[in-house]
C-alpha cells in the first residue's frame, strides 16, 4: 500500500469523524433553538426541521452516477493523451468525490447518533448500499487503478481507455 493511499485513508477517517461529531452537534443545536428560542425574532421564524428529512438527500446518488460516468469517458480521453497534468487533474478529482461520499457518511452517521441518544430509534442502512459502492468505486479510483499507474500498461492502455469511454454512458444509463 502506497503512502498516498493511506493519507487518503487517514483523510477519509479524519473526514468521517468530523463530519459525524459536526451533524450531532448542529442536531442538538437545532433542538435547542427549537426548544428554547421559539420567542426571539431570527430563530422562532426558522422553519421546523427533522433530521429523517435529510436521509433522502444522502442516499440520491443521481448526482454522483452522472459525475462518475462523466469521469469514466473522461479517464478514458485522459488515457489516450499524454498528460501528467490531466492524470494529476483526475486523480485530485477520484479523491476529491471519495472525500465527499466519506462526508456523507459522515453525516448519516452524526443523524443516526443523534437520532439513536435522544429518540432511540433506527436508521435503515440498506439505502446506502448504493452510496457504498460509488465510495468503493472513487476509492479504487483514486488509489488502485490511478490513470498514471495504467499508462505504464504499454499499449493495453488504449484498450482500457476504449472500455473506460464506452463504460461511461453504460453507467449513466443504467443508474
Amino acid at each position: 500500500m502506497s503512502q498516498d493511499t493511506i493519507d487518503l485513508l487517514k483523510a477519509m477517517v479524519v473526514i468521517l469523524l468530523v463530519f459525524a461529531l459536526s451533524t450531532v452537534v448542529m442536531m442538538y443545536l437545532l433542538f435547542a433553538y427549537r426548544t428554547f428560542g421559539g420567542n426571539l425574532p431570527i430563530i422562532g421564524s426558522l422553519p421546523s426541521y427533522e433530521p429523517p428529512a435529510a436521509i433522502p438527500l444522502l442516499v440520491d446518488v443521481r448526482w454522483l452516477v452522472v459525475l462518475g460516468a462523466t469521469f469514466l469517458t473522461g479517464s478514458g480521453l485522459t488515457l489516450i493523451l499524454t498528460s501528467q497534468t490531466m492524470d494529476m487533474a483526475m486523480l485530485i478529482f477520484a479523491k476529491a468525490m471519495t472525500l465527499i461520499i466519506t462526508a456523507a457518511f459522515g453525516i448519516f452517521g452524526g443523524i443516526w447518533l443523534y437520532m439513536r441518544l435522544s429518540a432511540g430509534t433506527e436508521l435503515s442502512l440498506a439505502s446506502l448500499n448504493r452510496l457504498a459502492i460509488a465510495l468503493v468505486i472513487f476509492f479504487v479510483l483514486a488509489s488502485v487503478l490511478r490513470l498514471s499507474s495504467l499508462r505504464a500498461s504499454g499499449a493495453l492502455r488504449f484498450a482500457i481507455a476504449a472500455a473506460l469511454i464506452l463504460l461511461g454512458p453504460i453507467v449513466l444509463v443504467s443508474l
